[in-house]
């Protein structure tokens, strides 16, 4: 009978140890995967860029305020071109100039990096306000390329609306015409 409580104890104490041992391999391998990903580690940069967004000093405040603004601009821009061409509205070669203004904003969200981690006040101030006329050129050329879209689409909305117009007077003149000859005669 003891042999049977030993027996049973060890294999007891054995699953406990697998089990345990599993656990805490698979915790390990969750808590590694977690903090490599890309979405956390995305969604912590947006975080602390949206907090130092609204820092009290102005400093701190205006790099992290001009990346959020070429974002908002480039995201605005896609989703133009993308809502564009689902409609099937011409976008000509807007998509490849879109990119380039996006590299550019990639390339200027980089400087404002930079100069958000310079720790001397004076040169941190002068590369923000050199590249906040930077951004402010490349947020109204993509907004500029989103006024050409809504402006082509405008003039397309607007010959549909002629046609559409034209169609339905044509329609509206030949019932009238129907009614005047057919529509009166009585059934004999």
């Amino acid at each position: 009978m003891i042999e049977e409580f030993v027996e049973a104890l060890v294999v007891g104490l054995g699953v406990l140890t697998a089990l345990g041992a599993g656990t805490g391999v698979a915790g390990w391998l969750a808590v590694r995967k977690i903090r490599r990903s890309r979405i956390i580690e995305r969604t912590k940069d947006r975080g602390m860029l949206a907090a130092r967004a609204y820092a009290p000093d102005k400093l701190t405040r205006e790099p992290a305020r001009l990346i959020g603004e070429l974002k908002r601009s480039s995201h605005a821009t896609q989703l133009a071109l993308g809502e564009a061409a689902a409609q099937g509205r011409p976008v000509g070669d807007l998509p490849r100039a879109a990119a380039e203004i996006d590299q550019a904003a990639a390339s200027l969200e980089d400087l404002l990096r930079v100069a958000d981690r310079e720790p001397n006040r004076a040169l941190k101030q002068e590369l923000t306000t050199d590249l906040a006329a930077q951004a402010r050129a490349l947020d109204e050329l993509s907004a500029d390329l989103r006024r050409s879209l809504l402006q082509t689409s405008r003039s397309i909305d607007t010959l549909q609306l002629e046609q559409a117009t034209k169609r339905l007077r044509t329609e509206i003149s030949a019932m009238s015409t129907w009614r005047d000859s057919y529509g009166n005669r009585q059934v004999w």
